[in-house]
């Protein structure tokens, strides 16, 4: 989901930038909730208020939705099916690839500078080694990216 709201949000609508889309997924990801509600929530907040809050959430949920439920009265009869389990073995190879491509291209944007890397090598360790929870990581990046800030203002 996240190359495809920052393709529709950011390259075709202009209604925010590349670093306020960054921001915005960061933040959608510390809250609990699934990210691309919590991004369109926030998005359309910014754009129209409440009713756009409303609008952008309906606009996220009910395509998937209805979606999943035409999909779920399909698959119920194909259970088992070892075409179909062949098929989900190539769609989650897709999605892996699309959440690498979707971690590469905000990471150009996100990590700048020595300090960003090793925020990004740091948080990454901690999730992924130490099998701490990402809201933590977040907190721990931007603990530390206001205390480099701190640091060069007293400079």
């Amino acid at each position: 989901m996240l190359p495809l709201i920052q393709r529709e949000v950011v390259d075709k609508r202009d209604w925010v930038t590349e670093v306020e889309i960054l921001d915005i997924f960061a933040i959608s990801q510390s809250v609990p909730g699934v990210i691309a509600i919590n991004s369109a929530i926030f998005i359309g907040n910014r754009l129209l208020g409440t009713s756009g809050a409303v609008a952008a959430t309906l606009g996220v949920v009910l395509p998937a939705f209805l979606s999943i439920i035409i999909v779920i009265t399909i698959l119920t009869g194909l259970r088992g099916n070892v075409i179909v389990e062949k098929v989900f073995t190539g769609i989650r190879a897709a999605a892996a690839a699309l959440i690498l491509l979707a971690a590469l291209k905000l990471g150009k944007t996100a990590m700048q500078g020595k300090i960003g890397y090793l925020i990004a090598v740091i948080a990454f360790g901690m999730i992924v080694i130490f099998n701490i929870h990402a809201m933590w990581a977040v907190i721990f990046g931007g603990a530390t990216g206001l205390a480099v800030w701190l640091i060069n203002k007293g400079r």
